[in-house]
């Protein structure tokens, strides 16, 4: 979660506290997925979603298209896979790259390009080849 995103959740989480401690409820009142402390039913939040977004002005797409966004945009900038597996709570490396390996190419193409610009003429399996070092006389009067 970014640093900004934490910040404005604290401040929401402090002003529902105070809320909830003036309504006489003892704290927090739980905000996500609750309306006067029942429970929402999925389609009610579908719907809301679906008001978001044309608020917005975006596409319509289901809430868990976001999941999707989220990976998709971390790994077109530059985030490690582990990293996204990690956030998104993928149990193993494999479930990631199986969905969003397509995403992942790019960096593997700058890998390859800052060979381009290596000043090495060898690779491990091919040493470089080296002027076999030529006999020479001994001059007596260089002595």
């Amino acid at each position: 979660m970014s640093d900004q995103l934490t910040f404005h959740l604290k401040g929401l989480f402090k002003k529902s506290k105070k809320e909830g401690l003036k309504a006489g409820k003892g704290g927090a009142i739980e905000t996500i997925f609750h309306r006067n402390s029942e429970y929402m039913e999925q389609n009610y939040i579908r719907r809301i979603f679906k008001r978001v977004l044309e608020k917005a002005g975006i596409r319509n797409m289901r809430l868990h298209d976001t999941r999707h966004t989220f990976a998709s945009l971390l790994l077109s900038n530059g985030e490690s896979p582990v990293y996204v597996k990690e956030q998104l709570g993928h149990s193993s490396i494999q479930i990631t790259v199986d969905i969003y390996g397509h995403l992942i190419p790019s960096s593997n193409r700058k890998a390859v390009n800052r060979l381009d610009n290596s000043q090495q003429s060898a690779t491990y399996t091919q040493p470089a080849k080296t002027e076999k070092p030529q006999p020479f006389e001994i001059m007596a009067n260089s002595l």
